[in-house]
């Protein structure tokens, strides 16, 4: 049987809705990622590789994507297969709020346990989060 592992961070912004779209949504800019050594984009539009600096790359296949409201995709890795999504919405000051939730099918039952130790994916959302607030020019302020 395999193994599900389910995360999920919401987090704010100050910024408008519309800046952090975009930068959520912008898969040719990953500089501000620290996660990241680089992201092939595929002609299709939909697909696209995140080669991380440390790891084997992941195969992401846009499935949804309302502008200003919600971003998902499906995830393809060697170790496991999921789901992410973005839900968008604006605050009552002008700013973002985001939800992101990040679900994982392991894809060898005896390496479920042993992901805990090799995948923090809370910590990987928190260290998203932050590189998201520096390249929107905001402040490490805890979410």
């Amino acid at each position: 049987m395999k193994k599900m592992r389910t995360s999920q961070l919401t987090a704010r912004f100050s910024s408008p809705l519309e800046a952090v779209w975009e930068a959520v949504t912008d898969n040719t800019d990953f500089s501000w990622r620290s996660d990241l050594d680089h992201i092939d984009t595929k002609p299709d539009g939909v697909t696209f590789v995140e080669y991380p600096k440390k790891g084997s790359e992941t195969v992401f296949t846009i499935t949804e994507k309302q502008p200003g409201r919600l971003y998902a995709f499906h995830m393809e890795h060697a170790m496991f297969t999921g789901e992410w999504t973005g839900e968008f919405s604006k605050t009552e000051d002008d700013g973002t709020e985001v939800v992101f939730t990040e679900r994982l099918t392991i894809r060898n039952p005896a390496v479920w346990l042993l992901s805990y130790l090799l995948m923090d994916l809370r910590g990987m959302q928190e260290a998203y989060a932050r590189d998201l607030r520096r390249k929107l020019g905001e402040s490490d302020e805890k979410d």
